[in-house]
């Protein structure tokens, strides 16, 4: 089934393949598959197509989730063209967000980058061996 999709949505792939795609670890040929698969077996929800078609099955490269998900948001008008070969034009991208990474849980590390228990902002006073004289 995916040679059969592979070879349907080629020739269009091929006329709105950008030069910066040639880049990434999968394929643009490979991203469209992936949703249009997606759309035909799962009804547009990418979670479990990625469980399916890459952790488990291993048809396409390994990339994050929220890559895939992400190139294929901005290749959306890309996507609909195609999904419009299979008559799926009319389906409803269910799944099309990316999860929340660690970026909020690194936010308070990040937050206290400027606060340290060592340096302080406060003169202090007194003799400081370092410098060998009193401040």
């Amino acid at each position: 089934m995916l040679a059969i999709v592979r070879r349907v949505i080629s020739p269009i792939v091929a006329e709105h393949y950008p030069s910066k795609a040639n880049h990434e670890k999968m394929s643009l040929h490979d991203l469209i598959v992936f949703g249009v698969m997606a759309h035909i077996v799962f009804d547009g929800i990418y979670k479990k197509a990625y469980k399916l078609f890459i952790e488990e099955l291993g048809f396409f490269p390994s990339v994050r989730y929220n890559k895939v998900v992400e190139r294929l948001n901005r290749y959306e008008g890309l996507l609909i063209e195609c999904l419009k070969l299979f008559k799926l034009e009319g389906q409803v991208v269910v799944d099309s967000k990316p999860l929340e990474t660690k970026k909020l849980a690194r936010f308070k590390r990040h937050s206290r980058r400027g606060e340290s228990k060592l340096i302080k902002n406060e003169e202090g006073i007194g003799f400081n061996p370092l410098k060998e004289g009193s401040t």
